[in-house]
């Protein structure tokens, strides 16, 4: 992970490097394709030891974050038309601007090919815990909450002291809404992170069907609390207000 110091280094280096070799400032369309050559230039001499942890991740037949391909005319025409009306000339500002767009379209690319993938493969893997977890995580994303709770019930059934599997058990039912169940749950999974019993999700060993940047629901104290503090509140809001009216 590239801290915010090593970041803004970089991104001055880009643009001492950008003022070097092109005659003129401008932000035009053949520009951004010179940041984003030059950057990974930059990033991959500053940042060596991980690019190689990065390349030599586990191999996998998931889709995958870093096949992203950032030289695309796509690409580029979808950045220059987001930010031509903001910046004229190429600055530090715009380059981080650059870089950040494009990390923003390329995990909204993978994440719909991760999506499509784990909806394509859960249910030829009813015994694999860490996919239905993933499955149901996907499921509760696209408000397939019936769907989540199989899921995650599955996943459960494999490891019945996971505090996020519990936790995701009362997001569900919080939208379905089953409040009271969806209480006991967030209970449940306060208690097994409180008294240190929680076992988080488990994969298989060297299994392919992995994804190296998968999506994940995990339960935390805060978390957890605000969704009880959250409860409280609607069935406030119930009995002191709607049920009078009813009445």
């Amino acid at each position: 992970m590239i801290s915010k110091s090593e970041l803004e280094k970089s991104i001055k280096e880009i643009y001492k490097l950008f003022l070097e070799r092109n005659i003129g400032q401008a932000f035009t369309l053949e520009s951004i394709n010179t940041i984003f050559e030059i950057g990974n230039e930059v990033f991959m001499r500053n940042n060596a030891e991980e690019i190689e942890k990065l390349y030599n991740r586990p191999k996998t037949d998931a889709p995958d974050l870093l096949d992203d391909e950032p030289f695309s005319f796509e690409r580029n025409i979808k950045i220059f038309e987001k930010l031509e009306g903001h910046y004229s000339e190429v600055s530090p500002e715009l380059i981080q601007r650059i870089f950040e767009l494009n990390s923003q379209l390329a995990w909204k690319e993978y994440k719909k090919k991760y999506n499509d993938y784990l909806l394509e493969i859960y249910q030829n893997h009813p015994d694999d815990e860490y996919i239905n977890y993933l499955a149901a995580v996907v499921l509760y994303e696209k408000k397939r909450y019936s769907d989540a709770l199989k899921c995650i019930n599955l996943a459960s059934s494999e490891n019945f002291s996971s505090a996020s599997y519990t936790y995701i058990k009362g997001l569900c039912m919080k939208q379905l809404g089953e409040l009271d169940i969806a209480r006991t749950y967030f209970y449940q999974a306060l208690f097994l992170i409180e008294l240190m019993q929680d076992t988080p999700p488990r994969r298989k060993k060297n299994s392919k069907i992995y994804p190296n940047f998968p999506v994940e629901i995990h339960a935390t104290v805060e978390g957890i609390r605000a969704e009880l503090k959250q409860l409280d509140k609607t069935e406030n809001i119930y009995q002191y207000e709607l049920l009078p009216l009813l009445k």
